[in-house]
This record gives C-alpha cells, structure tokens and sequence, in this order.
C-alpha cells in the first residue's frame, strides 16, 4: 500500500524548548535531504536509522535552525513507513518556516490524525488501540489514562478476539455441519449451539457492564446542584473546588447563571454545576437562571440536592418533584445552626437518608465527595485489573453483537443451520468492526478525524 509523503507539526501550538516536525512517506528521506546540511554525514541516506544526528536546517540556502534528525525506516516505525523527525527548537515562526520547506520540497500537509491512520492502514496498531491514543492526549484523569493505556496495550482488543474465536469457531462449524451433512462430520446440537452463543454473550456482557464507569472516567459525571435559595450550593461548590468560584452572599438569588468547573475525585472528572435558587420570582434575569437550572437538571447524570438542617419547607418538596426521577443524594447543611429534622424525617421526605454537613465549618465533606463516586459507580471503581469500555462506538457494536446472538438463540429449534448463522455472522461483523478488521472506510475517516493534527 503506497501513499503520497505528509508532513505535520506534531507539538502544541505555543513557545516550548523542543518541537517536533513528523514526515512520512515513501519521500520522506529524499524531502528531508533537500532542507538539511550535516557535518558528520554526507546525506540524510547516510544517517544511521534511529540515531539522533545534529543537523542544520535550511530554507533554500538560507539557515533556519540547527536540531536533531532521527530516520525511521518502513516498517519499524509509528506509521510503517519512511519517517523522520526533525526536533528543533519550539517557537511556532521556526516550526512553521521548517514545515513550509519541507510542503515545498514535496510532501503535503497532514489530516488530522493521518499518521495514526497510517498506522492503522499498514497494520500496525488495530482500531481499538487508535482510538486509545486519542484518550492518552485528552486524558483529564489518571483513571482515564491508565485505561486507555490497557487499551492501547491490546488489552481491549485480546478480550474482543476471544469473542471473535468463539463465533468464528461455531460459523465454521455451522457450516461444516451443512456442507459435509452426509459425510463424517456430525450435525451440530441445538445445545452446542447454545452453549458457544452463551459463552460469547457472556464475554459482551462482562464488557457492557463496564460501560458505565467508562463513561465516568471518559466524560465526567455531570453533576448538578439544587436547592433553594441561600440554601448553600455557591458554598458547597467553593469548598469542593478549595476556591472561591462562585459568589457566596446572604442575599437569596445572588447566582443568576449555571457556573460549570470540573473536580477530579479519585480520578473520576466530576463536572460540578452551581445553578440558581429555585424559587418563584418577579425578577426577569433570575426567572432565567431558574429555568436553566431546570434544563440542567434534565441533563445531569447526577444531582444533588440541598436543604437546610432547620425544616423541610414546602419550596423543598416542589423541587424535589423537579429531580426526583434522578439519581440523587441528598444534603442538609447549616447543621452548625441548629439539627431540627431527623434521617427519618428525610427518609420520609425524599426517600432516601441524606449526609448532614457544615458549609461553615467544613464538617462532613469528605462524605459528599464519596456519595458522589459511589451513587454513580458503586463501590468497585477501585479495581482497575480488567478492562473497561470507554468508547460509546464499541458500547453500540457490542450490544448490536448482543442483540444477534440473542435473535440466534432464540431460533435455534425455529429456524434450520443456513438462516441461523446470519445472525451469528452478524454480530461477528459487529465485534469486527470494534478493532478494524471489518469496517467501512466512511468510519474510519469519522474516527481519525477526532485526531490532532500531527498526529
């Protein structure tokens, strides 16, 4: 497989002490030759591969900068092809003019994500492990990088080829069943047919079941507070922080607009929302801010919800009729002013028990950050030995696998060997398509176009 010869700045934009200039392609050697002048060795050909050659760049004869050279030669490289990489020094007017001579030598500017894509093309990395690569860069959390770290390790991708050599094995043998029925080899039983199909759908349930806590760690956990005016949730989003983000007065309907900042418990991102008071108001600018409140609510992935230690009022149980279809916790703070209402009494009100905290005194907050992690996940985010799912497009492939061998199953005494191993052969295209060994060329243009550019 040829392609034409690509070049990219593969650093961040912004002043730094090195930045990276990538080339790959079949040109890559003889482009680099024509920008660069070395005392030690004759060409570019010369330089040994994988060794850090100091180099002078040029721009026809005028000198750009002095770096280091470093030649990658097809297939032992990122892409699989020729590669060099050109370290200079990293202000953007240097790594520009460098790119410019190299477009003009030969080589054409990258996609974004068209080296990983390459890789991808020539076989060396699957698409599980590109989209992995994609989660290291944008990794907000150590969670989130230490599983795309698995996964761009093949973790992901060995359990998906267990699954693959389970349906593979049971096609290949609905079909030897069909094609040699007369000869030696035995007819399937309904029952070996049923077990292979469970053992798959076993192993694409294991995963589905870390779908969740994936998203968790990949997306955050939107996170809404609510309550009453004055109740405390500019306070309570202030201490989590350990900033003053929002404005704290005693004034009711101080916060008018939804302020979002994200606080990273245990590794999860959790993206907070202090929101206005919910309350019914003559003010114009705060009538909005309790209606965004409200559209807030319906996105979150969690709410929290807050009333005062002193009584349940009336304007509590209105907008808990708001969030009650949520998952929820619920906390009664100013308890440093006096506890007028028991568990039960909240137990009754809401459901469920709530954590009695003290804004004012900082009392109890290490108990809200881990109601938090534990009312979205549960209590077993802490193992990180198996894999875990973060990608909503093998969550989908995997339940279309799912919903196949579930159609096949239910078939088996209904339909004869030939219909049947259509549903099986399909969801065996579903898990293919999760590593790329099946997959159309409009999805994996979608997926590299999620890429930075040099990369």
């Amino acid at each position: 497989m040829e392609f034409d010869t690509i070049a990219a700045i593969s650093t961040p934009i912004g002043t730094g002490g090195i930045g990276i200039i990538r080339i790959s392609g079949q040109s890559a050697f003889e482009i680099a030759g024509k920008i660069i002048k070395s005392k030690k060795f004759g060409s570019v050909y010369d330089i040994p591969v994988r060794y850090a050659a100091l180099v002078e760049v040029y721009d026809n004869e005028e000198f750009i900068d002095q770096a280091i050279l470093i030649k990658f030669r097809s297939p032992h490289s990122y892409t699989g092809e020729d590669v060099v990489e050109i370290q200079a020094h990293g202000g953007m007017v240097v790594l520009r003019r460098i790119l410019e001579a190299i477009i003009r030598n030969g080589a054409r500017h990258a996609m974004p994500g068209e080296f990983t894509k390459r890789a991808f093309l020539n076989g060396r990395l699957d698409l599980a492990q590109a989209e992995a690569i994609v989660d290291i860069i944008n990794s907000r959390t150590e969670l989130l990088q230490k599983a795309a770290a698995k996964q761009l390790k093949g973790a992901v991708s060995k359990k998906i080829d267990e699954i693959s050599e389970i349906l593979l094995n049971l096609i290949s043998s609905i079909e030897a069943s069909i094609d040699f029925s007369e000869h030696e080899v035995s007819e399937l039983s309904d029952e070996e047919i049923e077990n292979s199909i469970d053992a798959a759908l076993e192993k694409i349930d294991g995963l589905l079941k870390t779908y969740e806590t994936g998203k968790a760690i990949k997306s955050g956990i939107y996170t809404v507070i609510v309550g009453r005016p004055n109740v405390g949730k500019s306070s309570l989003l202030n201490r989590l922080l350990k900033e003053e983000r929002s404005i704290v007065t005693d004034i009711p309907g101080t916060t008018r607009d939804v302020i979002e900042e994200v606080l990273d418990i245990e590794g999860i991102p959790v993206v907070l929302v202090d929101t206005a008071g919910v309350r019914q108001t003559e003010d114009v600018v705060e009538k909005i801010g309790v209606q965004r409140t409200l559209k807030s609510v319906e996105r979150a992935d969690l709410v929290i919800f807050m009333v005062e230690a002193c009584k349940i009022t009336p304007e509590d149980m209105e907008i808990f009729e708001n969030i009650k279809h949520k998952k929820f916790i619920v906390l009664v703070n100013k308890t440093d002013r006096g506890i007028n209402i028991t568990q039960d009494d909240i137990k009754r009100a809401f459901g469920k028990e709530g954590i009695f905290i003290s804004l004012a005194k900082d009392e109890n907050l290490e108990a809200v950050e881990k109601a938090i992690k534990e009312t979205i996940l549960g209590q077993g985010i802490e193992a990180f030995d198996e894999v875990i799912i973060t990608s909503l497009r093998h969550k989908e492939l995997l339940s279309k696998a799912r919903e196949y061998l579930e159609s096949a199953k239910q078939n088996i005494k209904s339909f004869p060997l030939d219909i049947l191993s259509i549903d099986i052969k399909n969801a065996l295209d579903s898990i293919y398509q999760i590593t790329g060994r099946k997959v159309t060329e409009d999805m994996v243009e979608r997926i590299f176009s999620m890429f930075c550019i040099g990369k």
